[in-house]
C-alpha cells in the first residue's frame, strides 16, 4: 500500500501552525548540513559584520544548535496540542530571536541586511503567530 503524503504531514486541527513548524524544521536541518561544510561563505553572510569572528568551530557549533532547536521544532509540529512541547517549541524562537538582535545590538558581528533579515522574520514570525494561536492548539 503506498504512502500518501497525508499520512507523513502533522495533524493541524484545521490550522496551518504545525506545517510551518515542519517546513522551518526541513530549512534549519539544511542549514546546519551547510554549517559543518569547509566553505563558511553562508555563515559569514550572517554575521556580516564581523566575517572574521566565523570560524569552522564557530560554524559547527552554530550548526549543533540549529539542528537541536530544528527537531525541537519538529517534534513540536507533531505534538503541537502537548502544551509542554508547544511552549519549548516557543521558547526555541525567543532563543534564536535573542541570539540574533544581541549579535547585532549588543556584540556588532551582524547587520541588519540579507543575512539577518531571515532569521529575525522567522523568529519573530512564529513568535507571534505562536502566541497568538495559543488557544486554537488548547491544552
Amino acid at each position: 500500500m503506498p504512502i500518501g503524503i497525508e499520512s507523513i504531514l502533522p495533524y493541524t486541527r484545521g490550522g496551518k501552525l504545525p506545517y510551518w513548524l515542519l517546513f522551518i524544521s526541513i530549512v534549519s536541518i539544511f542549514n546546519s548540513v551547510q554549517s559543518y561544510q569547509k566553505d563558511l561563505s553562508l555563515t559569514k553572510r550572517v554575521y556580516n559584520n564581523k566575517p572574521q569572528q566565523v570560524t569552522n568551530l564557530s560554524a559547527r557549533t552554530f550548526g549543533t544548535w540549529t539542528l537541536i532547536t530544528s527537531l525541537v521544532r519538529l517534534y513540536g509540529a507533531y505534538n503541537i496540542t502537548q502544551p509542554q512541547i508547544y511552549q519549548l517549541t516557543q521558547l526555541t524562537f525567543v532563543i534564536a530571536a535573542w541570539h540574533f538582535l544581541t549579535e547585532w545590538l549588543i556584540y556588532g558581528t551582524t547587520k541588519l541586511g540579507k543575512g539577518l533579515a531571515g532569521p529575525l522574520v522567522v523568529s519573530s514570525v512564529s513568535l507571534g503567530w505562536m502566541w497568538y494561536y495559543k488557544d486554537f492548539y488548547s491544552f
